[in-house]
This record gives C-alpha cells, sequence and structure tokens, in this order.
C-alpha cells in the first residue's frame, strides 16, 4: 500500500492510476478511503484534529481479568477541516500553516488539549459482530467509549531533531498492564517497527531522552553503538545468584490467552468490508457529501484503466447506491458495469 502511494519510481510523482490500481484488489479499504476523501481529510489545525487507534490492544488488570481496547484522542478545541478550494489557498499563501498554527498557539499559552477516551469489549464478545473486531481496517460502532484523561500540549521541542527525527515509536513499547491483541497486522508491526528503528538510531535508541522511559529500565542490554551508561560490575547476564543481581518480575508477564485452531495464512473471515463505509456516507450533512464526492471522483477520474476505475467505483456503489451512482458520474465511469460488478461482491 505504501509503494502504491509514493511517487512513482519513474516519474517520481504521486499517480492515482497506481494507488487505484492497488486498492481495487483490497475492498476493506473502501471505508479508510471514503473518510480520507471526506472532509476528514483535510484538518485546518493540528489542534483540532481527533485521533483513533488503529489496533485493538489488551486490558489486563492485576487479577487477570482481560478486556480489549481502542483508544481515541478527543480535541477540546472542537473539529475543523477545510474544503479542497480553502486547503489550496492557503497552502498557496503559506504551505507551513499547520505547523505554524500549532507553534503559535503553544507560544501564545494557548495550550491544546486531547481528551483519551477507550472502548472496551469482553473477550467473549468478539464473536458476536458482524465484522471482526480485530480488522485493523474497522471501528466499534455502537461501543461506548470511557474518558480516562487529558493530554496537554504546553510546549515544543528545544531541538526539533533531537526530539522528533530520533523518536522511536513502536508497538511493542508497552507498559504493565497494556498487552498487545491477536489482530494480525499488531502482530507484525511488534517487530517490524522496533526492527526499523534499530535500523534507523542503533540499539540503544530507548537510552535517547526523547525515547527514555520515565521509571528507569533495570536490565543487561547493554553495548553497541550509542551506550553511554550500561550497567556497571561484572554481572552482565540473567539469571545469577549473585547479591544484586537483576530478575524480572513475574507480576508483569502477559496474560496466557487459550488459543483454539490452526495456523493459517489466509484473509480475515468476517470481512463486512462495505457497512461502515455506507454508514459513514450517510452520516454525512449534505455539504460534507458532496465535498466527499467532488474530492473522490476528482481523483478517480484520472484514473485511465476503466476495469481499475469501474472496480472501484463497484466499492463505493455496494456501500451505498447513491454514493455510487454520484461517483460514476463525477468520475465518468460506466454505471452499469459498476452495477453489475457490486452485485457480485460479497460483504
Amino acid at each position: 500500500m505504501v509503494h502504491s502511494l509514493k511517487p512513482s519510481p519513474v516519474t517520481n510523482i504521486q499517480d492515482p492510476n497506481r494507488f487505484f490500481d492497488f486498492f481495487s484488489h483490497v475492498p476493506e479499504s473502501t471505508h479508510m478511503l471514503t473518510q480520507l476523501f471526506s472532509d476528514l481529510g483535510i484538518p485546518a489545525s493540528y489542534r483540532k484534529m481527533p485521533g483513533h487507534g488503529v489496533h485493538a490492544f489488551k486490558l489486563v488488570n492485576a487479577a487477570g481479568n482481560v478486556a480489549y481496547a481502542k483508544f481515541q484522542w478527543r480535541p477540546h478545541q472542537g473539529e475543523a477541516y477545510l474544503t479542497r478550494a480553502e486547503a489550496e489557498k492557503i497552502q498557496g499563501m503559506n504551505f507551513n500553516n499547520l505547523t505554524a498554527d500549532l507553534y503559535m498557539a503553544i507560544d501564545e499559552g494557548k495550550y491544546p488539549k486531547w481528551d483519551l477516551y477507550v472502548q472496551l469489549m469482553k473477550p467473549e464478545d468478539l464473536g458476536k459482530t458482524k465484522y471482526d473486531p480485530l480488522d485493523a481496517t474497522k471501528v466499534w460502532p455502537g461501543i461506548p467509549a470511557q474518558k480516562l484523561g487529558t493530554m496537554v500540549l504546553n510546549k515544543v521541542p528545544d531541538n526539533y531533531f533531537e526530539y522528533t527525527e530520533q523518536s522511536a515509536f513502536a508497538p511493542s513499547n508497552l507498559v504493565p498492564g497494556i498487552e498487545p491483541s491477536e489482530d494480525r497486522m499488531l502482530q507484525g508491526r511488534l517487530f517490524s517497527y522496533y526492527d526499523a528503528q534499530t535500523y534507523r538510531l542503533g540499539a540503544n535508541k530507548q537510552k535517547l531522552p526523547v525515547n527514555k522511559p520515565r521509571v528507569e529500565v533495570k536490565n543487561y542490554q547493554i553495548d553497541g553503538y550509542g551506550d553511554a551508561d550500561g550497567t556497571k560490575g561484572d554481572v552482565n547476564y540473567q539469571p545469577s545468584r549473585k547479591a544484586g543481581a537483576y530478575s524480572d518480575n513475574p507480576h508483569y508477564k502477559y496474560a496466557r490467552t487459550p488459543l483454539t485452531g490452526t495456523t493459517q495464512n489466509q484473509a480475515i473471515a468476517r470481512t463486512d468490508n462495505f457497512t461502515q463505509a455506507g454508514e459513514y456516507y450517510r452520516a454525512l450533512s449534505a455539504t460534507g457529501k458532496t465535498n466527499l464526492i467532488g474530492n473522490l471522483g476528482a481523483e478517480l477520474a484520472m484514473v485511465k484503466n476503466a476495469e481499475i476505475k469501474n472496480v472501484m467505483l463497484s466499492h463505493f456503489y455496494k456501500a451505498d447506491a447513491d454514493y455510487g451512482k454520484r461517483l460514476v458520474a463525477e468520475a465518468k465511469g460506466d454505471l452499469a458495469d459498476v452495477q453489475r460488478r457490486a452485485a457480485m461482491l460479497k460483504d
């Protein structure tokens, strides 16, 4: 996906013919693309953007009880978005407008705030939904969200490179009580992000100030490039019987989740690829729908291959017939072919 969205290796230009070619093979992208090309895809301010966790995690309490969780950030400042015309005008005058807006607000003491919310689902409820709750392309509609706390952004980095370019975010960096779920994409990311950051920043990336835990970590992961505060003394291995040697705290072992089935390499079974995209479209205002059709239709109109265009249009038609018909007209697709293809799609 990332390769298709990046500039062409030949022309070095982002090309809808490339990324829609890819997305025409993955109908699970329908909901994401619908949101991306709606007003939601052009924020007016970083301070007025919500945040939604991609993956489900597990919350485990002291008694070992497990709940599946999805996290959200909700801005105190409200939400604000731009139309394509507004974005073109603003970007034409200042292409750093979003960064400038954020820095200016913090400099003036108008510190932006976000509330952290969590949705919880019991393990026994995972099989009760039409979609797979551990599918990273899905949201959890109808599941109430509980407020956990508030984040206040009251300072900008003293050195952008030191505190931004050297940041190493990885879903494998978890505090006790939060554990990874069986989400298939998350399971891959647990390794790949940590590995990529080790390649980029070195083995001691978690000793850099921006990544260093607030609570000191005591282990024997020492030496390597960039290590300045390795373990002192003769013992740099585990286990050891010598006084003061480090040992694991069994209280923080991951919960033991019983699993049944077989190893496999196949797609998620309960896909439900189109329902949430249709619900999102129908919930938009009349203006929101028009903006979505204009944004997405303009990109699809640039697709030269008729099959790719009509396959993509069939995904949106399957989500909602009105949505599909309006997009077909905007992108100059073949309505009869789109309807035929949509009829063959399965949820």
